[in-house]
This record gives C-alpha cells, sequence and structure tokens, in this order.
C-alpha cells in the first residue's frame, strides 16, 4: 500500500496574500466558484495571541493568508479574475448614473441602491452632481 501525495505548496502558484484572512477566503470563494482549485495557507498563524501581537508590531508577509491556484494551467485565469476584482477602473469619489432609475449612486456601488439595477460598466456615465 503506498503513500499518496498531497500537492506540496511549492507545486502550487501563489495568486493572492493579505494580511486580512477574509479577503483571502472571499477570493479563494470567487475563484472556487469559477471552476478553479484553491488552497490557502497560514490560516492559523495570525489566530495565536503571541502571532497577532508580533504581527500588530511587526507585519510580516510571510505570515499572512495565501491563496493558490492549485492547478499551473488554472493561474492565467485566477489571475484575470482578481484583477478584475482588485484593479477596478473608476473614477475616485465619483458617482455613476443608474440607467434604469436615474440615480446617482457612489462609485463603490456594483448596483443601484434605489433600485437595484445592477452596473452597467459599458453604458457608465459619471454623474456631474458632487
Amino acid at each position: 500500500m503506498g503513500i499518496s501525495s498531497a500537492p506540496t505548496i511549492e507545486a502550487m502558484k501563489e495568486v493572492f496574500r493579505h494580511a486580512d484572512s477574509a479577503l483571502v477566503g472571499l477570493y479563494q470563494s470567487m475563484l472556487e466558484d469559477a471552476g478553479i482549485a484553491t488552497f490557502v495557507s497560514n490560516t492559523g498563524t495570525q489566530q495565536s495571541v503571541v502571532a497577532g501581537i508580533a504581527t500588530a508590531f511587526l507585519p510580516l508577509p510571510i505570515f499572512f493568508p495565501t491563496l493558490y491556484a492549485v492547478n499551473d494551467d488554472d493561474y492565467p485565469e485566477a489571475m484575470k479574475i482578481l484583477r478584475n476584482i482588485v484593479v477596478r477602473p473608476s473614477f475616485a469619489g465619483a458617482e455613476w448614473k443608474c440607467l434604469q432609475c436615474g440615480e446617482s449612486v457612489p462609485d463603490n456601488f456594483d448596483s443601484c441602491w434605489k433600485c437595484q439595477a445592477p452596473r452597467n460598466d459599458d453604458e457608465k456615465v459619471p454623474s456631474l452632481t458632487s
């Protein structure tokens, strides 16, 4: 009876690292929903009291939760998905106008706060009101 080998961290490609484990978990969920197998390391390092205090004073990224794409072939697609989430074009502090009801909506909203119509970035018209 042989021992099965699990993938090692060295064999996977890192796609995201952050001190906020909730953000890492959110991105993991998004990649998993897209059919990309993922793995997160360092989920427990910031949970201990000593590690939490040390991280507060010396935030060392090596101890941050890290998201990996398990399969090398999925790496480009994972990075594309994350780039679309993390690097989203916006007008700093600007608003967009809802195409359904005409309401001015803050730029960080993905749907209209009034009528819940989804944002349509292709037809986004920045609001002229301040």
